[in-house]
């Protein structure tokens, strides 16, 4: 529920509520971080359960602490793990061999592991980047587990898409072979790494078996056999632990009995008598007048908008809100900016249900239950989530910031003609581009690669193909690794759509089908001609087993990470293309 991770100098749960909780002394600021204390309480409470009191700081000390400044995003985990600074990784339903930017450089990494375990429906380059391509298997010592799981089909639980829609899926056949759940792998892991704990002893055994593990009905070994989904969820969403009152209303109103299921984020308490494993999902999995729902589960189909909105078709978080900020659709008045279209609107002569007081917003679940800021008593800022409750195209708070500014790809064709600065210089580099490790190197407007390269997906397969791979139906229509190329640099080139192509960065080279296009046009830029070339990443060398699918994209793709959030910059890229020989 983008709770930050506790770092080392958060030493205690006072210090880290006092230190991530932005505080503003504006009464029209809503500033909903402020709650964090209370978040962070009942999720520690909803972990630890009654090993969490105010006694022991609800447990703080249990959860891991990263040290100051540490970056542990995508690119600096392979990073560290190519220096050899951990020894085992978990793969859970990834492929970082192929999606991974620098790919090369992640199987290297890979080869300096002493163990790792890859859950997944097939075996994939990952699992099996020890027998890949110019690979040595005598020269890995990684141990690779490999543990099939359950595809979607095969259990039931919910799926959240980028729309922020939980969907609840039912399980429709039983796992094929010795496969498991993503939970009852888990569950085998969590049981077996208890047991050492109870058996050896540990440094600090507490983290694991002070734990709540109540997902199902336990055996006479005390083991739980298979994970119960809604149990999950229903900790997920979070229950009362105490009987909640309003304390504000005459006589106090009870708003939740002890035992039952929260019905929002808004009754979580920093006291420990509410447990929630993340606060933005609580009212996903509710109880209203002794009730429980399951509202990732609905399937009404009505849309009184007309904007596509379904507010009973599953739930949505947060609080089934479908839009988020919809506050920015209307103006001081409250009134849409677009009528038509309203997302959201006030109707001040409607009496509101729950104050029994006239004003109500009608559409979407608001951004707020507040009136507009036309109402200068009552009225709030939109942006609740901001402490000084307004939105910004710019700011403080961007490593980059606070003003916007052009700058190159970390590999471009050209000087960057807005200013001097060529690259962002607050971008996360590895290697300075004038040696040492071939995997960091770099190049730019360095005429052997001089074309700029991009990346995207291709409807027939899905992220890195492992799945899509082995559908022979849809191999069938997208067998193999292609570049698309401009009629203009194919006529350059001496290139055909079918022919074979060898594309090649500064740090490795794929073989690709050409497929020459319109969709690409040259670019014309200060009076050069700039050539731009296109490629899937849903390809790898492990399937098709007899390599007519190529290998994949990222091995061309650089090491840089955005300034503000590590996003590796895999979508421009220079390489060179040339007729590949035999």
């Amino acid at each position: 529920g983008y709770l930050p991770s506790p770092t080392a100098t958060l030493g205690d749960l006072k210090t880290y509520i006092e230190k991530l909780t932005p505080k503003t002394k504006d009464p029209r600021s809503v500033n909903w971080w402020g709650n964090r204390g209370k978040y962070i309480t009942s999720y520690l409470k909803a972990i630890y359960g009654d090993k969490a009191t105010t006694d022991n700081d609800f447990a703080y000390h249990c959860l891991p602490k990263i040290d100051e400044g540490m970056n542990a995003s995508w690119l600096n985990l392979f990073d560290q793990m190519y220096k050899e600074k951990f020894e085992g990784f978990f793969a859970w339903g990834q492929n970082p061999a192929c999606s991974g930017a620098n790919a090369g450089k992640v199987r290297t990494a890979l080869g300096k592991l002493k163990w790792m375990v890859n859950v997944n429906l097939f075996d994939n380059e990952t699992g099996s980047f020890w027998r890949g391509p110019g690979v040595k298997p005598a020269d890995i010592q990684t141990e690779v587990f490999m543990l099939p799981c359950a595809s979607s089909l095969e259990k039931g639980g919910s799926i959240t898409n980028s729309g922020r829609w939980a969907q609840w899926r039912e399980k429709a056949i039983e796992p094929i072979g010795g496969s498991k759940t993503d939970s009852d792998i888990m569950n085998e892991l969590y049981f077996r790494v208890r047991q050492l704990y109870l058996k050896k002893g540990g440094k600090f055994p507490e983290p694991i078996l002070n734990l709540t593990w109540n997902y199902g009905p336990k055996g006479k070994d005390g083991k739980i056999k298979e994970v119960n989904t809604h149990l999950v969820a229903k900790e997920i969403n979070g229950y009362y632990l105490e009987d909640l009152y309003d304390k504000k209303a005459t006589p106090p109103k009870l708003l939740g009995k002890k035992g039952e299921l929260c019905q929002t984020f808004v009754h979580l308490q920093a006291d420990g008598t509410t447990a929630c494993g993340n606060w933005i999902y609580s009212q996903s999995y509710t109880q209203k007048e002794g009730k429980i729902i399951n509202m990732m589960a609905r399937r009404k189909k009505d849309d009184p908008t007309g904007l596509g909105m379904f507010p009973e078709w599953a739930w949505c978080w947060p609080v089934n809100r479908r839009i988020i900020y919809n506050r920015a659709a209307v103006n001081m008045k409250g009134e849409p900016w677009d009528p038509k279209r309203a997302v959201i609107k006030w109707n001040a002569a409607k009496l509101d249900k729950n104050t029994q007081k006239p004003g109500v917003w009608e559409g979407d679940v608001p951004d707020g239950p507040a009136p507009p800021m036309a109402d200068e008593k009552a009225g709030k800022y939109p942006f609740i989530m901001r402490a000084d409750g307004m939105g910004a195209l710019f700011g403080p708070g961007l490593a980059d910031g606070p003003f916007p500014e052009h700058y190159e790809p970390l590999e471009c064709p050209l000087p960057n003609i807005m200013s001097k600065q060529q690259v962002n210089p607050a971008v996360k580099m590895f290697g300075d581009g004038k040696g040492g490790l071939k995997e960091d190197s770099y190049v730019s407007c360095d005429m052997r690669y001089p074309y700029v390269a991009t990346t995207y997906r291709v409807s027939e397969h899905w992220q890195t193909g492992v799945l899509t791979r082995h559908l022979p139906w849809l191999l069938e229509m997208v067998p193999q690794q292609f570049i698309e190329i401009s009629v203009e640099l194919a006529r350059e080139k001496g290139l055909k759509s079918g022919e074979k192509v060898t594309v090649s960065s500064s740090r490795n080279q794929v073989w690709a089908i050409a497929i020459v296009t319109w969709r690409f046009k040259p670019f014309k830029i200060e009076g050069s001609t700039v050539h731009q070339v296109g490629l899937p990443w849903c390809f790898g060398w492990q399937y098709p087993e007899d390599g007519s699918g190529g290998d994949s994209t990222n091995l061309l793709t650089s090491t840089i990470g955005d300034a503000n959030t590590m996003i590796p910059e895999t979508k421009a890229f220079m390489v060179n293309v040339e007729k590949a020989k035999g």
